[in-house]
């Protein structure tokens, strides 16, 4: 599951670049992003991650649970391919989200104080170590 935490970065940086170029291009000198907007970015990046791979999870974990022999057969599956298609086949694609509500609140509220204390750090470390906060440095 490296492919979560890949796309949730990707997605944050990518969020965050086009919100300081947009600060930057409309010249009203605070390109700052504040604690809230990094706050609000991060849940949104975690929140785009687990939509997209939390189908992968439920085939991981319908895959390591115990299956038994002589029970449903809708539920035995002889490997990745098969679930998948077992899932679309009897539980249609609301299938793959069963349970992601769970998944969200705790994962996505994580992620957002994460990156909300992540760049807090990072402006206090840089005022630090070059005595000009991150609007001043950027200038």
């Amino acid at each position: 599951m490296v492919s979560n935490p890949s796309i949730q970065f990707m997605l944050y940086e990518t969020l965050l670049k086009k919100i300081r170029k947009r600060r930057a291009s409309s010249n009203k000198g605070a390109n700052d992003v504040t604690a809230l907007e990094i706050f609000l970015l991060g849940a949104v990046a975690k929140l785009g991650a687990t939509v997209v791979t939390y189908p992968l999870l439920v085939i991981k974990s319908r895959l390591q649970a115990k299956q038994d022999i002589g029970a449903d057969k809708r539920h035995q599956y002889k490997g990745t391919l098969d679930a998948l298609m077992k899932i679309i086949r009897y539980e249609g694609f609301h299938g793959f989200y069963k349970g992601m509500g769970t998944k969200i609140v705790q994962s996505v509220l994580a992620a957002a104080i994460l990156f909300m204390v992540k760049e807090e750090l990072v402006k206090c470390a840089r005022w630090l170590l070059t005595g000009r906060s991150a609007a001043n440095a950027i200038r």
